[in-house]
């Protein structure tokens, strides 16, 4: 493995709230609930909105898309094809233009986007016009592949802060914190899965699994595992002898020596199930949320919200267990520090900081 750094000044960006949700109520109008506050944003109906850890997005009854970001409701463009909200990054495409709110400013990426892929500190994308594979990361656009492409050849896959691509030496790298990195050379497709800080993969010359961590190359096993996800720093994973397994910063845990039914790694969070219960891997630690598998359940930042067996809203969190509603459960969700269901007939309920909002 080898590494080719790029250089550029970076400035960095105020940390914003993490603590804002949206929801429409029983009169179709748009309300954020920012850090406390309920804010009416729209008096008429929207058609869809999406929520990031800074921002929201949402697209009004007239086809413009706006933003609320850092208490401020931004217009930023009418009849956008599409938009995507990730936890810091808005990307939007209009007609063949590609652009990126970032920061509270809108910018240009390219005038003719071809394939292109968005997450939280990071946007890939193939322009078009110069054929050149780029990246969009802490406020600079980086050119990383060029040569004979074309939109259809780039195979690129990312992850929160990381992007892996297959140039056309048939060499397999890893853009990471404006390092390229020379992963292997193949080929074949690689079987690969980018979480934060973190990059799991399957040599397929050697079926040796391996971990890209912090631009270190990290062997985790000498075969194949049987399955494996990635998230914050973490790689769960399923080994050849059925041991369920997570590499977590650095550290490896044997979370059980038989295999769950299923398991799912988000974030900072494992959640599996094992023998007909639903438990949680959280800082080193098993703990069982409940010893049946709840009808519906969401997890985010180290909490399960799940309906008991009686239809009840339950909060898992620091091994403990609470109702947040007796009532009739429409929908729920979960978002950073924030839980947002809707009860009885059609009203709204935010759990923030240990207390009850409603509108």
């Amino acid at each position: 493995m080898y590494k080719l750094t790029i250089f550029f000044l970076f400035l960095s960006s105020v940390l914003l709230s993490q603590n804002i949700a949206a929801f429409s109520d029983y009169q179709k109008e748009f309300f954020v609930f920012d850090d406390g506050n309920i804010r009416n944003l729209e008096h008429q109906s929207i058609l869809s909105f999406q929520v990031g850890d800074k921002s929201i997005g949402y697209l009004t009854n007239n086809n413009h898309l706006k933003v609320y970001y850092n208490h401020i409701d931004y217009d930023v463009v009418s009849m956008a094809n599409s938009f995507l909200v990730t936890n810091n990054l808005i990307s939007y495409v209009v007609g063949s233009q590609f652009y990126v709110f970032d920061n509270g400013k809108k910018r240009t990426l390219t005038k003719f986007v071809g394939n292109h892929k968005t997450c939280d500190s990071i946007i890939g994308f193939f322009d078009i016009e110069n054929h050149y594979l780029k990246v969009y990361y802490q406020g600079k656009i980086i050119n990383i592949a060029d040569g004979n492409l074309s939109s259809d050849s780039v195979h690129f896959m990312l992850g929160t802060n990381m992007l892996a691509f297959t140039d056309i030496t048939q060499e397999f790298k890893v853009f990471y914190q404006n390092n390229i990195y020379g992963i292997l050379q193949t080929d074949e497709a690689v079987n690969a899965k980018i979480g934060r800080d973190v990059m799991a993969y399957v040599d397929p010359s050697s079926d040796t699994f391996y971990a890209f961590f912090k631009g270190e190359v990290i062997e985790l096993e000498s075969f194949m595992p049987k399955s494996f996800e990635v998230g914050y720093e973490k790689v769960a994973y399923i080994d050849n002898m059925e041991a369920f397994k997570l590499f977590d910063n650095g550290i490896e845990y044997i979370v059980s020596d038989f295999p769950p039914e299923a398991y799912f790694l988000k974030d900072d969070m494992l959640v599996y199930h094992m023998q007909d219960q639903l438990w949680v891997f959280i800082d080193g630690e098993n703990l069982l949320v409940e010893n049946y598998i709840p009808s519906e359940y969401k997890y985010n930042n180290k909490c399960v919200v799940y309906l008991d067996q009686n239809g009840y809203l339950n909060l898992f969190k620091d091994d403990d267990r609470k109702v947040l509603s007796y009532e009739k459960i429409n929908d729920f969700d979960v978002l950073r520090n924030v839980i947002v269901f809707n009860q009885g007939m059609n009203t709204t309920k935010i759990y923030y900081n240990n207390k009850m909002y409603s509108k």
